[in-house]
Formats: structure tokens, C-alpha cells, sequence
């Protein structure tokens, strides 16, 4: 009796794995329209005109040069929602201080208020766990502090290391 429960459970899970194993851990490709807008932010940003190559950390991670000198670092990002993912980018300086938070794209009916830019600033001048809650967009907030947390470790950490080993 337990066979007859336990291997149709084992065989959907592993359906599951087949079909959608790929899928959970492809690399996310941002659309062109999301990476124009991206450039234009760091544009507008930087103020200057400037060539972008991907880093080593990731293909949606740009180190941003000009005249051969880095002026910054740009990430295009997702995190979750409550249904779907959200994209987003961050820009570095030079030296790994996160200077502007965007979101490219918020795709939930309920939440959006994360694109708020004034909201956003708080990542600028607060640690992660200071930054404020919003009523009604809850997880997206959780999530936005998560990701945003985690990738400005990486980028610091991947910073140590390409800046020790360039000396």
C-alpha cells in the first residue's frame, strides 16, 4: 500500500526535475528594452560617455570604463515577488559604493510602490535592515533587501579579489 503512494510521488518529482530542472537554474538574459534603459540610467549617472564589459561574476554584471580608467560597475538583476520576478539595477563606483537603485520592471498589480526613487534611496544612505517597510508590498520589499544585500556583498567580495590579483 505505501509503494503504491510513494512511487507515483518519486516519479512526478522526478518529471519535475527533467522539465523544469533547466529552467530553475538558467541564467537570466535581460531584453534588449531592459538593458537600453539600464544604459541610459548609468548615462545619465556617470555623465559621460563610457564602454561597458561584462565582469567575470556574472554575464549581466558590467564593469564600466572610460579613457581606461573603471568609473563604476553596473548590475541588472531579478529578485522575487509574490508571483513573479522583479528586474532591477544597481550601480556601483569605482570603488563599490552603491550609488542608485532602479527597478526596470515590476510585473504584480500590488507592490509597485518599491519603484518609488525616494524609496529606493534609503539603500544609499541606510545598512539593508534599516531601510523601510511599505504597506501592501511587503515581500517585494523583503526580497528587494535580500537580493540587494547579497549582491553588494558579491560585488564587494569579487572586488577584493580582482583588485588584490590586478596589483
Amino acid at each position: 500500500m505505501l509503494i503504491k503512494r510513494v512511487v507515483p510521488t518519486i516519479l512526478v518529482g522526478i518529471l519535475f526535475l527533467v522539465l523544469y530542472a533547466n529552467k530553475a537554474y538558467a541564467q537570466w538574459v535581460p531584453s534588449e528594452k531592459m538593458l537600453s534603459k539600464a544604459e541610459l540610467s548609468v548615462q545619465k549617472q556617470f555623465n559621460i560617455d563610457y564602454s561597458k564589459s561584462a565582469i567575470d561574476l556574472n554575464p549581466n554584471y558590467y564593469e564600466l570604463t572610460t579613457n581606461d580608467s573603471i568609473i563604476g560597475y553596473m548590475c541588472l538583476q531579478q529578485a522575487p515577488s509574490k508571483h513573479d520576478m522583479f528586474d532591477f539595477l544597481a550601480i556601483y563606483s569605482s570603488d563599490m559604493k552603491l550609488l542608485k537603485l532602479q527597478i526596470l520592471a515590476y510585473r504584480e498589480n500590488y507592490g509597485g510602490e518599491i519603484a518609488n526613487k525616494r524609496w529606493l534611496k534609503q539603500f544609499l544612505t541606510r545598512p539593508t535592515e534599516k531601510v523601510q517597510a511599505i504597506s501592501g508590498a511587503t515581500i517585494s520589499v523583503e526580497s528587494m533587501k535580500m537580493v540587494v544585500s547579497s549582491l553588494s556583498q558579491k560585488m564587494k567580495n569579487w572586488y577584493q579579489v580582482h583588485h588584490i590579483t590586478s596589483k
